[in-house]
């Protein structure tokens, strides 16, 4: 009976024929299986031309994430690459982990378990919510939000598509001046409840945190429209592995201002839901190499390795026909051997030499390219000043229409600058500019807009130059 064992934190969760055990970490004979987290790994994304062979991708890869991801060529990696064809490019996610903290992270673990036969990436995990839940899968992004880690996951019709860092309770933690305990317990009693807060400060701290975080997601969401070719985000699930007070009250109308479902993480378990989700998806892709970060997998059998083969010959080799013509065999072996391992040093050189020319030549393309975009965009910022002054003196005269008057009020008072103004009957858009330290500040414009009556407003586009938001709102009379 095929048995999968799930290494969790402290426990060790047993899936059986689909029926799912709990148990205190102990030793289970069975295929062991854990998920790595995000934050140890180097996630990089990158196009490549559909002109590449098949057979060429990795390598290709290859010389793009230790170019990029400025590896040091005498550490030894672990890389799986996820590959997705466009029209016009393959678009590449590599992730990367050091096999140094592939050890230390699963260290614990080891001193029971002698091999763990599978370990997955936790973003790709959220795949198998759509069967566990018997939901049909739309463009969906998954939040994972724990005591030590915040990343989100996005899946398009229930395929992988990215994964993104996002902001940690460690940052709350430190505008608290408090410990990450002590954090999730405020978060935990009080949450976003401003009722429950005697210090107004502490909660200001909290919403702000949480504007800024949902901010962020806003923009991946926008930026996963634009890069990725989705048409746009229908729901956002989020998972976390403590409760948050009034999370879901105060952001479900906020989410869906913008057309998008904002629901909790949650299954039909008594068990951590994302644990239970990890047991499934572990269970049915162990067997993945193209998804396995495990180098402490069970040795084969030695009969079936080169190895034991090798050696079966040789035994047979000596009893046929002689240790005369064994030990020349083994001679011209070993100088094979030597000839391959001078071959192997020879090749990684040569790469290394490559990778390197080709790393100098994209440093200073990119180097050129930041000039030009910095000076243009200084231009163009610079050109904001003069259409705010313009809709500055529209304000001031007495016959100017309350939906100017209402736009440059809204403006000052988040410090956002006006880059474009159109109008198409009621509907208007506009193209705002705001800082790396207050782009939270286009949420609260848009609360604002709302408050003041606004309707269908919507933040369409947001691009990121060189630390400046550049944001599209629209919304109607």
């Amino acid at each position: 009976m095929l048995k999968v064992i799930y290494l969790a934190k402290d426990n060790i969760y047993i899936n059986e024929n689909d029926r799912i055990v709990k148990k205190e970490f102990s030793y289970e004979k069975g295929i062991a299986t854990a998920v790595l987290s995000y934050e140890n790994i180097l996630n990089l994304t990158f196009k490549l031309s559909k002109n590449i062979e098949k057979d060429m991708l990795e390598i290709e890869a290859e010389k793009y994430v230790f170019t990029e991801g400025s590896l040091d060529y005498s550490k030894d990696y672990k890389i799986n690459y996820y590959f997705k064809e466009f029209e016009d490019y393959i678009n590449v996610e590599a992730f990367t982990v050091e096999t140094e903290k592939l050890k230390k992270e699963f260290e614990e673990y080891l001193k029971i378990y002698k091999y763990i036969d599978f370990i997955s990436v936790k973003p790709f995990v959220f795949q198998e919510y759509y069967e566990l839940s018997k939901t049909n899968p739309k463009n969906d992004i998954f939040i994972y939000f724990t005591r030590d880690e915040a990343f989100l996951s996005c899946f398009e019709n229930g395929e992988f598509v990215f994964v993104k860092s996002i902001s940690k309770l460690s940052a709350l933690a430190k505008q608290l001046d408090k410990s990450i305990d002590e954090c999730m317990e405020i978060l935990t009693v009080k949450g976003l409840d401003e009722s429950a807060y005697d210090d107004e400060n502490e909660f200001k701290n909290v919403e702000s945190f949480f504007s800024q975080f949902f901010m962020k997601v806003n923009n991946l969401a926008n930026y996963s429209t634009s890069y990725y070719g989705l048409s746009k985000i229908d729901r956002i699930f989020f998972y976390s592995s403590f409760e948050i007070k009034n999370l879901y009250e105060n952001y479900t109308d906020f989410w869906n201002l913008s057309g998008i479902e904002f629901k909790k993480y949650e299954l039909a378990t008594d068990y951590d839901a994302f644990d239970y989700t990890a047991v499934f998806y572990n269970s049915r892709h162990y067997k993945n190499e193209n998804e396995n970060f495990s180098i402490f997998p069970k040795p084969e059998s030695f009969y079936k390795t080169k190895t034991g083969v090798l050696t079966i010959l040789i035994l047979l080799g000596i009893l046929f026909i002689g240790y005369d013509t064994y030990a020349k065999y083994k001679v011209i072996q070993n100088q094979q051997n030597r000839i391959f391992v001078l071959k192997k040093k020879i090749a990684r050189k040569s790469r290394e030499e490559r990778l390197l020319g080709i790393a100098v030549k994209k440093l200073k393309k990119e180097n050129l390219n930041l000039i030009n975009s910095n000076k243009a965009l200084e231009k163009q910022i610079g050109d904001v000043s003069d259409k705010i002054i313009y809709l500055d003196n529209i304000r001031k005269n007495p016959l100017t229409a309350n939906i100017l008057s209402d736009l440059i009020n809204g403006l000052k008072k988040y410090n956002l600058k006006l880059l474009s103004f159109e109008k198409d009957g009621t509907h208007i858009n506009l193209l705002i500019v705001s800082g790396f330290d207050n782009s939270s500040n286009v949420a609260e414009f848009m609360k604002y807009l709302y408050k003041s009556g606004y309707k269908n407003i919507y933040s369409a586009k947001i691009d990121n130059k060189k630390g400046v938001y550049i944001s599209e709102v629209s919304y109607d009379e």
